[in-house]
């Protein structure tokens, strides 16, 4: 692994655990490395990417040179990130921030680490006298891996090679009374994990009981079981029990008869063909309450910047950065959570939140769904959500004035996933609370408010216009004293 030079200095915090070691007389210094263990595998949070900390757990022993210093070299054994002058003897713990890779290579890190492949990072401790090494040194392998994979479901055979236990699709189900089955949802190429909320807690291994949530915390209970268990999905999708599907024949073009016989028979799998096709950052079906349907045929395809989440299927990667659901507007509303996911989505991945138009769901009602609070004042949590921003462009395309817009602007245009959906550390607050799920250790949030944040930011619109009007003056004085006048 490459990093970059201008990181070679990073200060890291050196908390010391003094205790004596009963050195021998007859024996040389030494170092060794007690945690973390050699192949370790640590998890890299791929939004906002910039630094990663690590505990290192060593002793010292029998090292006693006047000009001597403890060294740490990363990477690839040549970058130099600390050198500790005179470390005493005894037990330590080191907390390191490791650098992230250099700008030109940042995208293909993710990429790759997206996949579920490792990087492997050393970190090498090495006793100097007077800048020198004396050959006394221990090392440990890191597997930097990505955290949005889930570590239980990488598995190791018995000649040491890892492998990813993965499907396609899991279908994340919200509902009052547990379903025996459901073989539509359950396939070779799918999993049902379903959430109780109901007053009887499922029969079912793997489902989950949390009588008397709410809608959001329902469905963030379901992702925490995705991210703890032992398998990966590419797609997530999230359904209320209440929600049937239907597709228009005629609106679907097949490639052969024989995935066109399969497709007509469940619009389920034509759901999923048109998730891996275009591979979206969030991928819709077309509501019908929201979007009545009309007897013609349409578009296959819709980008769109709001859609109700009755049934909503996330790409992994970007369900890392748009989940959990907020539960700050609980008490008021549950539909505010779908207002702020679906403004970060449409400004974060522009033309990858796609509609299906060939694929309808129904809010049919057969089973008794939420009675949850449906209180509808959208700038509520627009301006709570406006805080979260990074560049202050961004308030120009967060969609302000109709947050509930279901298409997306002109000259935004479906297109096909081409990189990962990763988010860069500046594109985002990340003390934000939609955001707790990204911070790390580099992160101090102390004293950071919503609403001294937008004040701040009112504070820079107001400054940066009124450059812009000096800056007008400016010009206008150059031109003629008759145009300065004017201007002012």
């Amino acid at each position: 692994v490459s990093w970059s030079k201008s990181l070679t200095y990073l200060i890291c915090t050196i908390l010391l655990r003094f205790g004596h070691t009963n050195d021998a007389a007859d024996s040389g210094p030494s170092i060794v490395i007690h945690s973390p263990l050699n192949g370790h595998k640590f998890p890299i949070q791929l939004h906002g990417w910039e630094t990663s900390h690590i505990d290192v757990n060593l002793t010292v022993s029998n090292f006693h040179a006047r000009e001597g210093s403890l060294a740490l070299f990363v990477g690839n054994g040549e970058l130099l990130l600390l050198e500790r002058w005179q470390p005493l003897n005894g037990n330590m713990v080191i907390t390191c921030e490791l650098p992230f890779p250099e700008k030109d290579e940042y995208w293909d890190r993710l990429d790759y680490l997206s996949q579920g492949n490792e990087l492997i990072y050393r970190l090498e401790f090495s006793l100097l006298d007077a800048g020198y090494e004396i050959g006394v040194h221990d090392s440990v392998d890191l597997f930097l891996v990505s955290s949005h994979i889930p570590l239980a479901a990488r598995k190791t055979d018995d000649e040491g090679r890892v492998h990813i236990d993965r499907k396609p699709f899991v279908y994340l189900m919200s509902t009052r009374t547990e379903l025996e089955s459901s073989p539509e949802l359950e396939t070779a190429d799918s999993d049902l994990i379903q959430l109780v909320w109901g007053p009887a807690p499922p029969a079912r291994p793997g489902n989950v009981w949390l009588p008397h949530s709410s809608w959001n915390e329902a469905r963030n209970r379901l992702y925490q079981q995705v991210l703890e268990g032992g398998r990966h999905y590419t797609y997530l999708v999230f359904l209320d029990d209440d929600a049937s599907v239907s597709f228009q024949p005629s609106s679907i073009q097949f490639s052969d008869e024989e995935e066109a016989r399969e497709i007509r028979e469940s619009p389920w799998r034509e759901f999923e063909r048109l998730l891996m096709q275009w591979q979206p950052a969030a991928g819709y079906a077309r509501y019908t309450i929201q979007q009545p349907v009309k007897p013609t045929p349409e578009p296959q395809l819709a980008c769109v910047r709001f859609a109700d989440p009755l049934m909503v299927a996330y790409h992994y990667e970007a369900a890392a950065f748009l989940l959990p659901y907020t539960t700050a507007f609980d008490s008021e509303s549950w539909w505010y959570s779908a207002v702020v996911v679906n403004a970060l989505a449409a400004l974060h991945f522009p033309g990858h939140v796609i509609q299906f138009n060939s694929i309808y769901v129904h809010d049919n009602q057969k089973r008794v769904g939420y009675q949850g609070l449906r209180q509808m004042n959208w700038e509520r949590p627009m301006r709570w959500l406006l805080a979260a921003l990074g560049p202050m462009d961004d308030l120009l395309r967060i969609g302000l004035k109709d947050p509930v817009q279901v298409h997306c602007d002109l000259g935004i245009e479906v297109s096909v996933r081409s990189r990962p959906y990763i988010v860069t550390p500046t594109r985002y607050e990340p003390c934000h609370p939609v955001f707790t799920h990204l911070r790390t250790r580099s992160h101090n949030c102390t004293g950071w408010t919503v609403e001294g944040r937008l004040t701040d930011m009112l504070f820079s619109r107001v400054l940066d216009f009124q450059l812009r009007l000096d800056s007008l003056a400016a010009a206008a004085a150059a031109a003629s004293p008759e145009a300065a006048a004017a201007a002012a």
